[in-house]
């Protein structure tokens, strides 16, 4: 009998144990499905912005809103680069794009790349640019660094 309520004291104790992080730890987690950061232009053909977004707190993507209907000329691009710091610097370690066609208006969201935010050794920006259909731009035009 002594046995058995020892190994359920236990139980219960380790159980204590671990329920006590995990609700210290979920308000943290709030802020990672927001906007973290956001640049806007204004050009001939409207207006567009570029942002880094958290989907949560593994992951953020770069989404590219443009509020033009115009029906002309090359595709845009949107990208997101994910770099960490190391022993040379600032490393690309992650990148994803997304071609938006020329008129095609609204909102456009890279894929995803990894996200430590509790890490401090990481950085990201999105960036746009104009290319042709199956060719990224060769220069892109990207807003600040976030982590």
């Amino acid at each position: 009998m002594r046995l058995t309520r020892s190994m359920i004291s236990t139980a219960i104790a380790l159980c204590i144990g671990l329920a006590i992080p995990l609700a210290v730890s979920q308000p943290a987690n709030a802020a990672c499905g927001t906007v973290n950061s956001g640049s806007s232009y204004w050009g001939w053909n409207g207006t567009w912005s570029t942002h880094v977004v958290g989907t949560n707190c593994s992951t953020r993507y770069g989404r590219f809103v443009w509020d033009t209907s115009d029906q002309c000329c090359n595709p845009w691009w949107v990208k997101i680069e994910r770099q960490l710091w190391g022993s040379y610097g600032w490393l690309t370690t992650h990148t994803q794009s997304k071609r938006v066609e020329f008129g095609n208006f609204g909102t456009h969201n890279t894929g995803t790349v990894p996200s430590r935010p509790s890490d401090g050794s990481e950085r990201f920006h999105a960036c746009w640019g104009v290319g042709y259909q199956s060719t990224p731009p060769s220069s892109w035009t990207c807003g600040g660094w976030v982590s």
